[in-house]
């Protein structure tokens, strides 16, 4: 029998229930938009551990701003981002390392258009050391050591990552108000990837549509929604969300924030979310909890997600220009 069949040969890229706090991962015109000027984001999320072939993601970003002496109406942003996915018994793994940029054109104070590019190299392999196979099975017993009849190509494949997006922001004068609207796309050059002989073996352009909007409504509290269409193939997700954004401390050096909310994502999956933000220094958690056809089998469990983020902003000299907030 197939190990695969030929969508799942292909493959789903990674996810994030949080999928706000992975930008490069979901537009790389968002490159350079946010409040500062270098961040740092690290990102783990873990599922299916109780039912033995479990989902292990990583991503660590970095990204910055720059702008151009010559003129005060556009900057750029500058960035790299490296992911790790495994799942399952096979270790179907992909690693990828990707460069990002945008060129970000400010329309007045408080609106902002970008569009951005994604280049990379990426990985994807399986190793079948731990899988069964049809053909190993003598009627009576399994036998490990029988052939199993499956003629792979390759264990393994590389191919070129490439992306664009475009993105919209409003801004408003107060630096808690704003709006995100874009649209990203991946695996633009469709590339090949097969690990057996398929009729179409191209991976599919990834499509990822978002938004995000956070308002703040009094001088201690916010308020965020959120959500997201995802589109390759065959395979369409969605999310949708929001946070109540509590400030605890607005002292200067000791600003204190946490973060209350929850997503929905397709198959019936809810995920609680908590964050608190010290300073620059920003932890988000939520925990995928299964409300689907496989809740009694397996407990219910889809497994948690972790994002650390850290924003550098700089002192700027009394010569220098300021600094876009978003």
């Amino acid at each position: 029998m197939n190990l695969f069949s030929s969508s799942t040969m292909i493959g789903q890229d990674l996810h994030y229930s949080q999928f706000y706090n992975s930008p490069q991962n979901l537009n790389p015109a968002l490159t350079g938009i946010f409040n500062g000027d270098i961040r740092v984001i690290g990102s783990i999320r873990d599922q299916w551990r109780t039912v033995k072939v479990p989902y292990t993601t990583f991503s660590g970003s970095y990204d910055m701003k720059y702008l151009p002496k010559k003129s005060d109406k556009y900057f750029y942003g500058i960035g790299a981002i490296f992911n790790y996915d495994q799942a399952g018994v096979s270790k179907l793994n992909i690693t990828d390392i990707n460069l990002s940029g945008s060129y970000n054109y400010l329309l007045n104070k408080n609106n902002v258009l970008s569009g951005g590019i994604l280049l990379g190299v990426a990985t994807e392999g399986f190793n079948d050391t731990d899988l069964t196979f049809g053909n190993q099975w003598t009627g009576l017993e399994f036998d490990p050591n029988a052939p199993n009849g499956e003629n792979f190509n390759s264990q393994r494949y590389t191919y070129l990552e490439t992306g664009a997006g475009a993105n919209y922001r409003y801004q408003s004068d107060s630096s808690r108000t704003y709006a995100n609207v874009g649209v990203g796309l991946f695996h633009v050059t469709a590339p090949q990837a097969e690990y057996i002989e398929l009729e179409n073996p191209r991976l599919p352009v990834r499509t990822a549509i978002n938004a995000q909007i956070n308002y703040q409504l009094t001088r201690s509290f916010d308020i965020q929604g959120h959500g997201l269409l995802h589109f390759q193939g065959p395979y369409r997700e969605y999310v949708i969300g929001g946070l109540a954004k509590l400030y605890i401390n607005q002292n200067k050096g000791r600003v204190f924030r946490l973060d209350l909310g929850a997503s929905y994502r397709t198959s019936k999956f809810i995920a609680p979310t908590i964050a608190f933000q010290y300073n620059q220094i920003y932890v988000g958690a939520s925990y995928d909890i299964n409300l689907g056809e496989f809740r009694n089998d397996f407990d219910g469990y889809g497994g948690p997600e972790v994002h650390v983020r850290y924003i550098i902003t700089k002192v700027q000299a009394l010569n220098q220009k300021p600094c876009p907030i978003y």
